[in-house]
This record gives C-alpha cells, structure tokens and sequence, in this order.
C-alpha cells in the first residue's frame, strides 16, 4: 500500500502549478494556434482569387436578382482531403508520440508541415492541391491526440478540463486572430498572385516555432530536465492521485483492444464527430456563407474575428466551469449543443433579407465548439493506462476528422448562397450530441455509484509503477 500523507505543502504544489501552467500551456497554445490557422488559411485564400486560379469553383447559374449560383465541390474536396490525411495519420502518430518523446514527435512534425503550407503556393490546379492538402493533414494529426495525453501527464483530472480548453480554445484565438492578417498579408502585390505570399509566410513561420518546441516543449515529470528534484517529486505524485497509471513507451495490446470494447471511446468521439460537422463547414465555408448573407469580401473576412472569440469564449468559460464547480462536463455539452441547435434553425428559417439576423444564427453556432473541447477533455479524464489513454485520443480526433469531412461535403453539395443543406445537416448531428451526452451522464452516474457500493471511497492503493486502465482499477472514479 503506497502512503497517503503529502510531504510537501500546497504552497509548494500551488507553486509548480503556476509553473506548469506558464511554461508548458503557452507552447500548446501557439502550436494549435499555427495548427488551427495553417488548417484554414485556404478559406481565406478565396479571398484573393484562389479558387478562380486553381478552377475549384464554377458558377452552375444566376438568382433572379443576378447573383451567382456557384458549385463548390471541388473547393470542399480539396478542404476535406486535409481531414482524410488526419485521418490517415492520427493512429500512426499516436504510436508514435507513445513509442518516441512526444516532444520530438510533435516538433518534427510541426516543421515538416510548415514545410508543406510553403508549397501550397507551388499549387497551380486541382491535383496538386488535393495532394498538398493530403500531407498537411497527416503532419498536423500529431499535435492535439499528443496534447490531449500530455496534459495527464502533468495536470490533476480536476485541472485538466481547463488546461485542455486554454489549448482547444486556440481554434477560435485562429479564427480571431486570421482573418485580418490574411486580409493584410492578401494585399502583397508583385509578381506572384495575391494568395501565394499568405502561404509562404505562415509556413515559414510555422517552421521557425518547430524549434522553440523541440527546445523547450517537455514530455512527462519523470524525464524533463526543466524540473528540480523537489518540483520533479511533486509532480509524480499529483501523478499518482490521477490512478491513471505510469507512463509508458511500451505498447500495451490488452489496453488497446481494451479501448475498442469502452462505450466511453464511443461516445467522446461521435460527440466530437457530431460537432465537428458545423464546425468543419464554418472553417471551410465560413467566409463565403458570411458573403452569401450580402457582406463585402472584406467585412466577410472581418466578421470571422468575433466568430473565432465567441469560440474561443466558450471553450474557456466552460472549462472555467468545471474547475469551478465538480461533475458538469456533460451538463455543459448539453447547454452549448443547444445553445447552438437554435442557431442552425435561424440560418435554416431565417429570412434572407435579415442579414443580422443570420449572421447571429452562425454567431450561436460557433458555441457548439466548447462541447466538442469538453468530450476531448473527458476522453484523458475518464480513461486509465498510457496505452488505452492513447488510443481513445487518437479515436476521439478520428471522429473530428470524420465530422470536419462530412461538413464541407455537407454544405459543398448544397448551392450557395442559401447552403440549405448544410444547417439542415448541423441542426441532426447537434440533437445527436445532446442526446448521446445525456445517455453517458447517466451510464457514468451508474458506474461510480456501483463502484463506491463495492469498495467504498478511494483511498489510494495503487502507484504509478501499475500501469492500470480504468476498468481495472476499482479505485477509479469518473468525472462528469
């Protein structure tokens, strides 16, 4: 039986949190920045003639009042060829960040594809920039199933929902952040065209931050070198109050397997599916959905920033939430689904001649991305075992890369500018994200009431030398 007693005061541990909190979050925090930005500056490259240059876009006819009826298909192919290679590559690198450090993993994987956002603008047709858009999704799938792990590595599962949104949230920081600087960057006139110099740019850019990474981005407590002995003690032992188990660079097959016969893999990851439908198609199709309300090409690209605060708003709010106050993760996927189902029926049914009106719909809808970044904080929350805790995160941004493929195709195949279609689709997968969540709430409910029947309360049995799973360890209660 490990002690119970704490040989440190929470002074101390109060201390390496602050240090934690400013040393390791900030460096996610860029990465998901670029990695959330490098994924969506083609929207923005519509802007400047992208998709006329490159033939992705034909108009198919004209509205009584002369405004184009245009067919985007092989514009959305092209978004969701980025999703295909996440896809592709989501498994390999989630063994790969287990197998390797994490470190070295994720920063070599940010230079390499940095390295390929600076060949977009060698694209000059519809081949090169579904292969381009190929390698950039495999690259960039290293980065949030190793975050997702290395925040239990460093982080009690009462502090991880809000750590996890300080990175989840820099999606939105992107979408504030982008659409002024691509507007800027778009206005580089020379010899090449408008679009090329905002790749060239960002890749660059992305390539100089893989090495702040690969210098300073740490991997677990037992292995940094940016920790004393006191702090590196304090650390593991937090580790231990998670009974979430040792880290491992040993794949653990029984673990694996384990992972795919857990309804909680199920649920985290067509949550995030389910929300990533709307999400995807705003990312891909949020400029031109904004410019199908009537907006100029420069107020589409300027109303994407309150868009991208109001997600990144939520995400951190919501995370705020639950380190505030216990068990209302699910509570909070619930609210923000429905938050955001009203929106869907606003740009669904709202007159077109209301501009505001609709523009506010997609306001609401963008809230919906907080219950996606809360399932990703439950899938390490709720799960127990290096490998297991793995390869549920590597599935639950499976189901992102699902979702964020059928919502592109979603609005892709409905005309612009009315995209009927497509709020029709997110109006579905949101009801399917309530309806799942409150399903799990209940299930979780069950499980930890049956196990404080069986063992009583947890009093902390096990060390991180056992590299237990979830299921195993009777002393594991989940978070909801």
């Amino acid at each position: 039986m490990k002690p119970n007693s704490e040989s440190f005061t929470p002074e101390e541990e109060r201390q390496l949190i602050r240090k934690l909190d400013f040393w390791i979050v900030p460096l996610m925090m860029v990465t998901y920045t670029l990695q959330s930005y490098d994924k969506g500056v083609m929207s923005a490259a519509t802007q400047f003639n992208f998709n006329a240059d490159l033939k992705l876009t034909t108009i198919v006819g004209h509205e009584p009042d002369g405004t184009p009826i245009t067919n985007n298909q092989k514009y959305a192919n092209a978004s969701m060829m980025f999703y295909i290679g996440y896809l592709v590559g989501t498994y390999p690198m989630m063994f790969l960040s287990q197998r390797y450090s994490i470190s070295r993993v994720v920063s070599t994987a940010t230079f390499l594809w940095g390295a390929v956002l600076m060949s977009t603008a060698g694209c000059f047709n519809y081949t090169g920039i579904m292969l381009n858009r190929l390698f950039l999704g495999f690259l960039e799938s290293a980065v949030a199933p190793s975050f997702t792990v290395l925040v239990t590595f460093w982080w009690t599962r009462e502090e991880q929902a809000l750590r996890t949104g300080f990175w989840y949230s820099c999606v939105g920081v992107a979408t504030t952040i982008s659409p002024l600087i691509n507007y800027g960057l778009g206005q580089i006139h020379g010899s090449l065209p408008s679009w090329k110099p905002i790749f060239l740019i960002l890749g660059g850019v992305t390539i100089l931050w893989s090495i702040v990474l690969f210098l300073f981005l740490p991997d677990n407590p037992m292995t940094s070198k940016h920790l004393t002995d006191a702090e590196r003690h304090i650390a593991i032992r937090r580790l231990e109050r998670n009974n979430a188990g040792t880290v491992s660079h040993e794949f653990n097959k029984a673990q694996f397997f384990e992972a795919f016969r857990d309804y909680k893999l199920y649920s985290c990851s067509f949550i995030v599916l389910l929300t990533g439908v709307p999400s995807g198609a705003l990312g891909t199709f949020g400029t031109l959905v904004i410019n199908s309300f009537g907006y100029s090409h420069f107020d589409s690209l300027a109303l994407t920033c309150p868009i991208g605060a109001i997600t990144a708003t939520s995400i951190l709010l919501s995370g705020y939430i639950t380190r505030k106050w216990r068990n209302m993760r699910y509570l909070l996927i619930i609210l923000c689904g429905l938050i955001s189902i009203a929106g869907t029926l606003i740009c669904w049914f709202g007159p077109r001649s209301n501009r505001g009106l609709l523009f506010a719909g997609v306001f609401l809808i963008a809230v919906q991305v907080a219950s996606g970044g809360l399932a990703v904080s439950l899938a390490a929350s709720n799960i127990a075992g290096h490998t297991k805790k793995s390869t549920v995160s590597a599935s639950t941004f499976v189901g992102y890369c699902v979702g964020n493929v059928i919502g592109p195709v979603i609005f892709g195949a409905s005309p612009g500018p009315v995209y009927h279609a497509g709020f029709v689709g997110s109006f579905v997968c949101l009801c399917g994200v309530v309806v799942i969540a409150s399903i799990t709430l209940i299930m979780l409910r069950m499980e930890n009431k049956k196990r404080d029947k069986r063992t009583g309360a947890p009093i902390g049995l096990h060390s991180i030398d056992e590299d237990l799973t979830d299921k195993q360890n009777e002393e594991f209660r989940y978070v909801m």
